[in-house]
């Protein structure tokens, strides 16, 4: 009997969401496009799986690696048609802010035409959304764009936004100015504003701590380092 390893909905961004292993249930995929993401166009290859609870689930695989499943959700119609557009649409819906908009280069399931229709719409609700939240400024917003730290409407809905990890990661945190709370899932941090101004002490005082080493280091040969230099200027 095909079942789901979880019950739970959603398409997976971190390692909260574990949809299970495809190692024994590979051969119940079934293929459904071929496309090119990211800036680089990296070649993606989604497969989909119905399962005897009635639950669909999207998987992928990235130049012919390991099959992944990265979103799942409870059927909403009896028609598969349906299903694997909804599927599809939350998943590219929960990654274009770091990969874009794919392309797609085959599919046994969508035409051209129905596929760039897809994305026509994905962009136009992104860019309503985005209009949303851009009129309303929270707090947390406020503080990040004063950390510099790039605050920018995700487009997902009028109250998501994304900015720069403060950690200094190539990564995103994600801001919900509903209740004004933020998370970022690869540092494993949340909370409020208070939350993120502790937070961002504590990366201050160890970066401070790094750089105070370098400055001792440096002071001794007698000439410091361009960037040894600016943070002395601009920490005392």
């Amino acid at each position: 009997m095909k079942t789901v390893f979880t019950k739970k909905e959603g398409v997976k961004m971190n390692t909260k969401l574990d949809f299970g292993s495809t190692i024994n249930i590979n051969q119940e995929f079934e293929y459904l496009m071929t496309t090119e993401e990211t800036i680089y166009e990296e070649k993606f290859t989604y497969y989909y799986r119905i399962t005897d609870d009635k639950y669909i689930q999207l998987a992928y695989s990235f130049n012919e690696g390991e099959l992944i499943i990265i979103a799942q959700y409870k059927l909403k119609t009896l028609n598969l048609k349906d299903n694997i557009k909804f599927i599809v649409s939350a998943n590219i819906k929960a990654h274009s802010h770091y990969h874009g908009f794919p392309k797609l280069t085959n599919s046994v399931v969508f035409n051209q035409m129905e596929f760039d229709d897809l994305i026509r719409e994905l962009k136009n609700e992104k860019r309503l959304s985005a209009t949303k939240a851009s009129h309303s400024e929270t707090p947390i917003i406020s503080f990040l764009r004063m950390k510099k730290l790039n605050p920018t409407p995700s487009g997902n809905n009028p109250n998501s936004w994304v900015a720069q990890c403060p950690s200094g990661g190539s990564h995103f945190i994600m801001v919900v100015t509903k209740n004004d709370e933020w998370g970022c899932g690869y540092c494993k941090r949340k909370g409020k504003l208070p939350e993120l101004k502790k937070w961002i002490q504590e990366i201050k005082s160890i970066e401070d701590q790094k750089m105070l080493s370098r400055f001792m280091k440096e002071s001794g040969t007698g000439k410091l380092s361009e960037k040894v230099s600016k943070w002395w200027i601009n920490r005392y």
